[in-house]
């Protein structure tokens, strides 16, 4: 049985307020932890990328109360458009067929979401601006010290800040270690939406190469993506070569991307990155526990980083409370449940990325793959989203949840 007593003199630091943090936090709040939240970007960011919310996510949302209200704020996207390298229309789709979205399944800007799981803990403590410098763990408690704040001590710190998380590196040691990279690299950013898209994604496809457009509900901009396979690795701190990658890599392709291209160097909020996945024999150390992107993220190839994000949280903060705050038997329960949820989803990730790298295999279903794609290019876009459809429904329900409370 809980004991309650001991649940609300335990102090919890999540470190980062992303979807995995606040999510966590409102589930602890609900049980009678005290928890606080530390993150590095000076506010909660707003608007953002498209993410989506599915299966078995979505009884958590449900639980929490909020599904109405991010279906309100959905982007409410209604179609797309796939065109050739020349912007003619090669093929339509609405806008959840497009986005591999059946069912209830939501979508959101990633910003919108966090503002709405930020305001159900508006008595948490979230600390705006500061990042943790080191933890020190001991038998009974976790001393943190900051970079701007004075040291404080928890009973536990969780671990919420993404694929390079900080907590991972202080506590359980270099990236490179669990870090897998997929072949590709993804790049996004603002421009002005001069096609006046309403509600609209465009794309081009290839085998090796996307680029793509889209304006969702009540955004007065829109947001260039790129996803590909390169030569040579890309520096990932050099964003000079970035661009000029960039560049290089899309040459041939008319439509919109030479403009995407002009209207680059003026974004402000450019993100470049490789498409990789976080693979970890355990998701937690003595005091210290891992969630998300930072312990187990599939990349957005997968199309189910949130849900996970989402289902992680529930889990971990439920386990907490039915072990009373006993981490050695809460955490290891949390892997327990998670694993091969995990395995099945991270499955998905490199199954698109497989597909998006195979223009440089030389085997006969490339070969034909290649053929159809010159021939009817939409119908065989369609085709693989449909089938992606159908694996990332499968792996997202892929899950029972315990009621907890």
């Amino acid at each position: 049985m809980t004991n309650y007593d001991v649940i609300k003199d335990t102090r919890i630091l999540i470190s980062g307020a992303g979807v995995a943090g606040l999510t966590t936090a409102y589930w602890l709040k609900q049980y009678g932890f005290s928890p606080t939240i530390i993150e590095r970007a000076s506010a909660l960011p707003t608007g953002g990328y498209k993410i989506d919310v599915r299966g078995s996510a979505l009884q958590v949302l449900r639980k929490m109360g909020i599904y109405n209200a991010v279906a309100t704020a959905g982007t409410d996207m209604q179609g797309a458009i796939l065109v050739d390298k020349k912007g003619r229309t090669i093929g339509k789709m609405s806008g959840d067929a497009f986005g591999h979205r059946t069912g209830d399944d939501l979508e959101i800007l990633r910003g919108n979401l966090c503002q709405i799981l930020m305001d159900q803990i508006p008595d948490v403590e979230i600390i705006f601006g500061d990042n943790i410098q080191n933890i020190s763990q001991y038998t009974d408690k976790v001393e943190v010290t900051f970079q701007k704040n004075k040291s404080r001590e928890f009973d536990f710190v969780v671990g919420a800040d993404g694929l390079h998380s900080n907590t991972r590196q202080i506590v359980f040691g270099d990236e490179a270690q669990f870090s897998h990279e997929l072949g590709l690299y993804l790049c996004v950013y603002t421009v002005p939406n001069y096609l006046n898209l309403d509600r609209l994604e465009m794309q081009y496809s290839e085998l090796g190469r996307v680029a793509a457009i889209w304006s969702s509900r009540g955004e007065s901009t829109a947001k260039a993506c790129f996803g590909f396979t390169a030569p040579t690795k890309i520096d990932l701190n050099d964003r000079v070569q970035q661009q000029q990658d960039l560049k290089k890599i899309y040459e041939g392709i008319d439509w919109e991307v030479p403009r995407l291209f002009q209207l680059m160097p003026d974004s402000p909020d450019f993100y470049f990155d490789a498409a990789a996945q976080i693979h970890m024999d355990q998701w937690h150390n003595n005091r210290v526990v891992l969630l998300g992107d930072a312990a187990y993220c599939a990349s957005p190839m997968s199309g189910q980083g949130t849900s996970l994000a989402i289902i992680g949280a529930y889990i971990l903060a439920g386990e907490l409370a039915v072990a009373s705050g006993n981490h050695q038997v809460a955490f290891n329960e949390y892997e327990l449940q998670m694993r091969h949820f995990v395995k099945l989803n991270q499955a998905l990730g490199i199954t698109a990325a497989n597909t998006m790298k195979s223009q440089g295999k030389n085997n006969f279903i490339i070969w034909v793959l290649m053929k159809l794609m010159r021939m009817m290019p939409g119908s065989l876009i369609k085709f693989i989203i449909n089938l992606s459809t159908k694996r990332i429904n499968q792996a997202a329900n892929a899950i029972v949840l315990k009621n907890y409370k």
